[in-house]
């Protein structure tokens, strides 16, 4: 799915009650209004079997393309607390950052992503190798591993994967 921007329409985080994220995806794909609900892949371990399952990446929240119709149509759901609305420089940041979570969320189906409830300062980075080439994110380290890190700023939360230090390269100003 590419995520940009729609003429008369835009992108915005909706709060959505507990637990209620892949209802909201549901009720959005049968009302044609466009959705976005990163997933993250967890393995569980039971005994001698492996269960996958995919959890929204972000707790209580989708991201939708929407105007005020439909988006009085999406309260119909009753699962909907509120959208953040943003104006066009946040929802270009905003699309910015859901196309690096969305490179993410594909990396999830091979290496462990973590989510983080908090801004990271640190480093910005460039990806210069491998299936992430050109997503940029904020370098840190963190018991010996050098990881990534993709803030989502009107959430405050941010979402993290492992990368070989050779295949990233500092922004210039």
């Amino acid at each position: 799915m590419l995520i940009e921007h729609v003429p008369g329409f835009t992108w915005m985080p909706v709060r959505t009650k507990p637990r209620r994220e892949k209802k909201i995806l549901e009720f959005c794909q049968a009302n044609n209004i466009l959705c976005y609900l990163p997933l993250n892949r967890k393995v569980h371990r039971y005994e001698r079997r492996s269960v996958e399952f995919h959890v929204p990446m972000f707790s209580s929240y989708v991201f939708c393309n929407m105007n005020e119709d439909k988006y009085q149509r999406l309260l119909c759901s009753n699962a909907v607390l509120f959208k953040i609305d943003i104006d066009k420089s946040a929802e270009e940041n905003l699309i910015r950052e859901l196309n690096a979570v969305q490179s993410l969320e594909r990396l999830s189906l091979e290496t462990e992503l973590s989510v983080k409830p908090e801004l990271v300062g640190g480093v910005r980075v460039t990806v210069n190798n491998g299936p992430m080439r050109g997503m940029q994110g904020i370098i840190k380290k963190r018991k010996g591993k050098t990881l990534i890190f993709v803030n989502i700023d009107l959430l405050g939360q941010s979402v993290s994967a492992e990368f070989d230090a050779g295949d990233l390269e500092a922004e210039q100003n």
